[in-house]
Order: C-alpha cells, then structure tokens, then sequence
C-alpha cells in the first residue's frame, strides 16, 4: 500500500479526516450515478412536459428489481475476489473474475428479456394512468432492452473495487454520464424523440460503460478475459458465490418492492400528482447520496478498528460520522426548504410549472424538517453491521422502514386517500428507523466497550 492511500488511516489518526477523505469517493460516484436520471428528467420535463416526465417516474421503480438485486449479488463476488487478490492468487482472480461476469451476463439477459415481455402487466401493477400509458410502456421496453449492460457494468465495477481499484469505475461513471446527456441533448432536444429518446441514450451509455468494463477486466486478469472463458468454468467458485451474494440481493430488493407499492398509490392519483412526487424525490436527491454512502463507510470503519483493537476509536468515529451526516442533511434540507420552487422549476416545463409547483412546494416542505432522522438510521445501521451482527439490523430496516410503509399504504392511506398522507408515511419510516438503529447502536457500543474495558 503506498503512502498515498495511507493519507488518512482509519484505524489511526484524525478520525473527522479519516472519515471524511473515505467517504466522498464513494459519494462522488453516486452522484454521477445519480446524474443519468436527474439528466433524464430535466431534459424530458423541459421538451415534452409534464406528460413525459411522469410516464418515466411512473414505472421508475421497477428497474431497481434487477440492479439492487444485482448490487447484492455483486457484494458476494467481491467477498471471494478480494480475498483471491489479497493473497495475489492470479489463478484464483482468474475464476472469480469468470464466474462473476458469467453470472452478471446470464442474468442480465433474462432481466432484459422479461422485462421486455412483462412490461405490458407490470405497467397494470404500477397502476399507470391511461393518458401515459403507451409513453411508460415505450420508455419501459428500451430501457429494459438495454439492462444486461447495466447489470455488466454494476459487476465489473465491483470487481474492481474488490481489487482497490476505485479511479477507474469513476472515470467510466464519468464517460458514461457524458455521453447520456450528450444522447439526451440531441435524441430529446433535438430530433425530438420524447421518452424514447431518453431511454435509448441511457442504454446507449450503459453499453459503452460496459464495453469499458470489460477491456479494465481484461487488463487485471491474467492471460485475459479469453483465455479466462477457454478454461472451465468452476462451479465451487460460482455456488459460492451465490450462497454469499443471494441473501444480500434479495434483501436490496425489498426495498424497491415497498416503494412500488408506495408508487402504486401515487400513480393511482394521476399525472400531476406523480409529476410533483418524481420533482420531489429528484430534489432531494443529495439527501440519500450523503446518508446512503456514510452507512457503508462507518461499516469498514467499525470493522477495521475493531480488528485493530481501538475500541474507543469505534464508538467515536460511529458517533462523529453520524453526527457529520446527520449535520450535511440538515444544511441541505434547509436550502431544499428554501429554494424548492426555484429547484423544482428546473424539471418541469414553464407552462407546466404553475400546475405543479405548488404540490411541490408542499409535499417538499412537509418532508424537509424530517430527514436528519434518515441519516441516524443509516449512520448507526452502518456502524451495527461492522460490528459483525448484519441480522439485527436487516431485520431492524425490513420492520421499521419496509413493513411500517406497506402496512400504513394497505391499512391507513385508504381512510385518507391523499398525498398528504404517504408524505407521513415517509415520515413515520424514518423516525421509527432513526429511533431504532440509535438504541440499537448504544446497546451494542456499551456492551461491546464493556467486555473490552481494561482490568481494573
């Protein structure tokens, strides 16, 4: 290890820097993740209105089936993969690298395939209005036409990472979202293709994102990719790495099942309501990227030092990572709540705004004052799951977030029947989850502190 990635050590040191230089990486790359479907519905919403902008975020939700699922499958690659590079097992790589983007492609054309197919009852089940429907549909096709290079790319760049390679994904992040606004711009803005436009542009730049991974991959294994494929494919490598990854995929399912019923519910009040929901979910887009990327971050922190024995070191950095978080939420919920008209008007046509924008401004600022409870949750979860129980605190997001949002759309929302209503819902997920993980957490810190004190 080089003292350039020795900067700031997490086990040693400053731990606000430590913290810090390891977590905005990993920020970084969602944001320009993020960046495909904010492109998407700023151009969609400025060309072809609201109509357009609401048959995407209509169906939005369905495409993360497969790419959670997929997220997690990838997680237990990177457990095999990692340990086969730490211990520059090249042969080893080579099989792990195989199976990996073995799984990845058979997959990805059965995701593409049956969504394909099924998109004609999965815009039943989304309960998409009719004024939308053809768009959502069309959007929907494309889109799944081209999700075997998304699922290529996600498993490509997870091996990389598990290789300490985290540049390169980044620049191919950035390749890829150049060319999606670039494909945005003229298929949209341009030749006027709608929906269909935007959905063609993002498969465009997922291919090439693909492509990308595959010739990095190529680099890193040796003998090549090809000479990889020619050998057998090892079938311990590829049941263990099912038996690592499945149970984390179906649980980074779980979470876009509870929001498509959510979503459900929206579509169900029509176009101007779910065009208003999708502004809303793209404002506050920042608010997810920074307590979604501290959760992983305080879980390699809280393990690393607790390997190292610094046990005090674990309950401060838990602490003061969340607190960070928690603090950069705030700031952010506080120009959402001030500056959401001026946002929101960047997704949405002028002539559409004054129907719209009202709703927003509305549902935005209901939820504004509420967020920071979402970054304890996060912070505290992540910080449980490096003290090596993941159990609990899965368990502790499916009842407090997941179950808590289904049973209040199946038992509470039909007394009230408004978007008032779900926007409480939300609510009520992330106090109840914010509350959770923060007595979770100090029940586990006092224990764990307790059987390490000194003898006295």
């Amino acid at each position: 290890m080089t003292s350039k990635q020795n900067k700031y050590s997490l086990t040693s040191g400053d731990i606000t820097k430590a913290i810090v230089a390891f977590v905005l990486p990993m920020m970084l790359g969602s944001l320009i993740q993020q960046l495909y479907t904010v492109t998407d519905s700023v151009i969609v919403g400025q060309f072809t209105g609201k109509a357009g902008l609401a048959s995407i975020n209509a169906i939005y939700t369905l495409f993360k089936f497969p790419l959670n699922f997929m997220s997690g499958l990838s997680a237990g690659a990177t457990i095999l993969i990692s340990a086969a590079y730490g211990a520059q097992n090249a042969e080893e790589l080579r099989r792990c690298v195989r199976a990996a983007l073995s799984v990845a492609a058979a997959l990805g054309l059965v995701f593409s395939a049956g969504g394909v197919i099924l998109t004609p009852w999965l815009m039943s089940v989304m309960k998409v209005p009719e004024e939308i429907l053809s768009q959502s549909s069309l959007y929907s096709r494309i889109f799944f036409s081209g999700m075997w290079a998304m699922v290529i790319y996600n498993m490509g760049a997870g091996v990389l990472r598990a290789t300490g390679d985290t540049r390169r994904p980044l620049y191919v992040l950035i390749l890829c979202s150049a060319v999606n606004i670039a494909g945005d711009l003229l298929l949209v803005g341009v030749l006027h293709m709608g929906v269909a436009g935007a959905a063609a542009a993002t498969v465009a730049a997922q291919a090439i994102s693909a492509a990308a991974m595959i010739v990095l991959l190529d680099r890193i294994t040796q003998g090549g990719l090809a000479s990889a494929f020619r050998e057998k494919m090892s079938v311990s490598k590829l049941g263990m790495m099912l038996k690592k990854g499945l149970p984390l995929g179906i649980q980074s399912m779980l979470f876009p099942i509870a929001n498509s019923i959510i979503h459900a519910s929206v579509n169900a009040m029509g176009t101007d309501v779910i065009a208003a929901w999708s502004i809303v979910g793209k404002a506050d887009m920042l608010i997810w990227l920074i307590a979604d990327s501290m959760s992983p971050a305080l879980t390699t922190y809280t393990a690393q030092n607790i390997g190292a024995g610094k046990w005090n070191r674990v309950k401060k950095g838990a602490v003061t990572g969340t607190l960070m978080s928690a603090a950069a939420v705030a700031f952010v919920s506080l120009v959402i709540y001030a500056g959401i008209d001026t946002i929101g008007r960047w997704f949405i046509s002028a002539s559409d705004a004054d129907d719209i924008m009202p709703l927003v401004v509305h549902i935005s600022r209901m939820m504004c004052p509420f967020y920071f409870f979402y970054s304890f949750a996060e912070g505290f979860s992540g910080a449980s799951c490096g003290m090596g129980d993941t159990v609990r605190p899965m368990i502790t997001t499916l009842t407090s977030i997941c179950l808590l949002r289904v049973l209040s759309i199946w038992f509470i929302l039909p007394r009230f029947g408004t978007i008032e209503c779900i926007t409480w819902i939300y609510i009520a997920s992330w106090i109840a989850a914010g509350a959770s993980f923060s007595v979770m957490f100090s029940v586990r810190i006092r224990r764990l502190l307790r059987q390490h004190a000194p003898a006295a």
